[in-house]
């Protein structure tokens, strides 16, 4: 029985997946240069293993990069590009466009540095994957699923200031589980649940990382123990996130699973104490 359950479950599961897929193809007959949708819609038939669509989507993405004169963008998309059969025409065509677009930025060895990790927009089909997590494990129904694929896209496009994330999104709809909710994550990811509000940040700490990317990836390093670094997260499913903090950092990272009303709160001590910085200079 317990196998039985188990499948439903899985099967329960993809067919969320490709629900979330047709609503972001359905922005798409709207805003056909939806850049959001394009990105999550590549990113998410490259995970399912649907390569022939994952490519036909970051195509698509050249022209609407190249409108937006995006160069960290550009350099990121070539980046994926390439991996895609490059005797295939429309591939070939699209490395020439952007090569001959940013020669100086293009030719040189596609990686991510600093400057680039940090500009990173906002990892929308990370927070997708992790409410779908959520679903397999019937900590969301159905409608729950729906709700928060559906807010996610909203706040990413209304919020450029302030994090986007799957339980910013049960938060604020009061969901009657949240604690519940928050207690598995913690349980299944092997991560504790840390209250900001007892640490006093300092300003070499928060210095660690640009402010755009501890809003875009929900993330702040509090405090510091020799070379290592205790960091607060809101997403633990977001599994590029630790290489690109020690990359960031250069230090051990410790993550701990932050409360979203507690990181807003910290993260608005960061933003006044660095504001506070740059005034008195």
């Amino acid at each position: 029985m317990a196998d039985l359950q188990n499948t439903k479950s899985s099967s329960e599961a993809e067919t969320e997946i490709w629900n979330t897929i047709a609503y972001f193809e359905k922005i798409l007959e709207a805003l056909p240069h939806d850049r959001l949708s394009l990105e999550t819609l590549a990113s998410v038939y490259e995970k399912v293993g649907d390569h022939t669509r994952a490519k036909a989507y970051s195509l698509r993405l050249v022209q609407v990069l190249i409108d937006e004169a995006d160069e960290d963008g550009i350099d990121e998309l070539l980046g994926k590009i390439r991996r895609f059969d490059q005797d295939d025409p429309e591939v070939k065509n699209a490395i020439n466009r952007l090569e001959t677009l940013k020669p100086a930025k293009v030719m040189a060895v596609v990686r991510d540095d600093i400057d680039q990790l940090s500009r990173r927009s906002t990892n929308i089909a990370g927070e997708i994957s992790m409410a779908w997590n959520l679903l397999r494990a019937n900590k969301l129904n159905q409608e729950d699923y729906t709700r928060v694929v559906h807010d996610l896209s909203e706040n990413s496009a209304r919020t450029p200031n302030m994090p986007v994330s799957t339980l910013h999104v049960l938060q604020d709809r009061e969901h009657p589980a949240f604690n519940d909710i928050l207690a598995f994550v913690s349980s299944t990811c092997n991560m504790p649940i840390l209250s900001l509000a007892n640490f006093d940040i300092q300003p070499s700490t928060a210095a660690l990382l640009p402010m755009e990317f501890c809003i875009q990836r929900g993330v702040i390093v509090f405090e510091l123990m020799g070379n290592d670094a205790l960091v607060a997260i809101l997403n633990p499913y977001d599994t590029q996130l630790p290489r690109d903090l020690e990359d960031l950092t250069g230090k051990t990272c410790h993550r701990y699973l932050a409360p979203p009303a507690d990181f807003d709160a910290a993260l608005g001590r960061i933003k006044k104490m660095k504001a506070e910085q740059q005034s008195s200079v």
